[in-house]
C-alpha cells in the first residue's frame, strides 16, 4: 500500500504528528524551539507557499494553530490589563478587536493571520481530509466558519480520553464526520497548574502543544478508512 503523505502545521514544538503516524511520510511545519520540523512562518500565505511548494501534496492535513487569542481563559487575566467587558484579552465581541495595548493587537493579528493562512492552505493543496485542533471553546472555529467561510464538523473529544492525565476537552475540526472518544473521568485528575507551576517558557510551550499521539492516530485511522465525508 502507497504511504499517505500527511501535513503537520504549527507541530512545531513536539512533533506530535510524525511521532505518531510512523507508516506516513509526515512533513511538520512551523516555528518553534522543537526538533523535527520544517521552520516556516506560517502567518503569511505567500511566503509559505513558497516553501510548501517543494513538498509533495498532502493527502491529510493536521493542524493545531495558536490557541492564545481564541481562548475564553485568557477572561482571568483581564484584570491585570482593564476593567472593560471583552470575550478574552483580545476580543471585545465578535468581531470587535480588544486593542487596549499594542502586544494585544499584535498577538490578535498573528491568531488571524495563521488561521487565515491555513485556510488557503487547504484550499491550495486540497487535501482529502483535513483536521484542525483547538480547545473546545475556542473561537477560531466560528472565525474559520464565519470569517473564512470553511465549513466542517465539530468534533468533540478530550484528552483524558486518549490516555492524558486531565480532561482538556477539544475539538477537532475536520470536513469529516469523526466518532472520538468522549469518557468521563472515574477518578480525581491531575491539575494542570501543578504541573506547570516550575516549567520554563520553552517547556510551557512544548506543554500547551501537546496532543494525545493515541488521538491522532484515531483520526488517522478513520480519515483513511474512509466513510465520514
Amino acid at each position: 500500500m502507497q504511504r499517505k503523505i500527511v501535513w503537520s502545521l504549527f507541530d512545531s514544538e513536539t512533533a506530535t504528528v510524525s511521532k505518531s503516524l510512523k507508516d506516513c511520510d509526515v512533513y511538520s511545519f512551523g516555528i518553534g524551539s522543537g526538533t523535527g520540523h520544517i521552520h516556516l512562518d506560517l502567518s503569511d500565505f505567500a511566503t509559505a507557499k513558497k516553501e510548501l511548494d517543494k513538498y509533495p501534496r498532502p493527502d491529510f492535513l493536521f493542524a493545531s494553530p495558536p490557541c492564545e487569542t481564541w481562548c475564553f481563559i485568557s477572561v482571568g487575566s483581564k484584570r491585570f490589563f482593564t476593567s472593560e467587558l471583552g470575550i478574552n484579552l483580545y476580543w471585545r465581541k465578535k468581531w470587535v478587536p480588544f486593542d487596549f495595548l499594542p502586544k494585544h493587537f499584535d498577538r490578535r493579528m498573528n491568531g488571524m493571520k495563521t488561521a487565515e493562512t491555513l485556510v488557503n492552505i487547504i484550499r491550495c493543496y486540497t487535501p482529502e481530509y483535513w483536521a484542525i485542533e483547538n480547545g473546545a471553546r475556542s473561537l477560531i472555529f466560528d472565525y474559520l466558519r464565519e470569517i473564512c467561510h470553511l465549513y466542517g464538523f465539530k468534533n468533540l473529544t478530550n484528552y483524558y480520553s486518549y490516555g492524558f492525565d486531565y480532561l482538556k476537552p477539544t475539538v477537532i475540526y475536520s470536513n469529516s464526520k469523526l466518532f472520538l472518544k468522549r469518557n468521563s473521568p472515574t477518578r480525581e485528575l491531575s491539575k494542570v497548574a501543578d504541573s506547570i507551576k516550575n516549567y520554563s517558557k520553552s517547556d510551557m510551550a512544548r506543554y500547551r502543544s501537546r496532543v494525545p499521539e493515541s488521538l491522532y492516530l484515531d483520526i488517522f485511522s478513520q480519515f483513511n478508512r474512509g466513510l465520514f465525508l
